[in-house]
């Protein structure tokens, strides 16, 4: 899996606010118990979960400046941010960060029977969680597209 995640927190002053990305990968294997008819009809549903390995690389896309005596907050770790022993924001700047952590997701899906070949069209949605370093990981992605069984 490949997610684009937004950040939308403002990180160090509300004007001068940094621009970046966040990337989620993600390699799971997964079970799923399925009823491929519901009494006889073309819909289906099934429940699908697993385990895997989640990899979260944040970049901060153009340079600032932290202002002197900045105290940390957790969500500077998302960011990469440094902290010193005082409980200050270190005042340099860090262009990437990355955090690989073990994570389970679970989540229920729906198919629609596209004649009778064995195609189907599915909907689900699965809660993702990783253990990430100061901040965990959590996503719900909603995926459609199409099946064969």
């Amino acid at each position: 899996m490949w997610s684009g995640l937004s950040p939308s927190v403002s990180l160090v002053h509300p004007v001068i606010r940094p621009t970046g990305n966040v990337n989620l990968f993600a390699v799971t294997g997964n079970y799923r118990f399925h009823i491929d008819s519901l009494r006889e009809s073309p819909f289906g549903v099934y429940l699908i979960g697993g385990g895997g390995w989640y990899y979260r690389h944040t970049s901060i896309d153009r340079h600032f400046f932290v202002p002197p005596l900045t105290v940390c907050q957790p969500v500077f770790n998302w960011w990469g941010f440094a902290c010193d022993s005082d409980g200050f924001v270190e005042s340099r700047t860090i262009a990437s960060h990355g955090s690989s952590a073990g994570g389970v997701n679970a989540g229920v899906g729906f198919t629609i029977m596209i004649g009778h070949q064995g195609w189907k069209f599915f909907v689900e949605s699965r809660y993702n969680y990783a253990w990430s370093n100061f901040v965990p990981t959590t996503l719900v992605p909603v995926s459609f597209g199409f099946r064969f069984n």
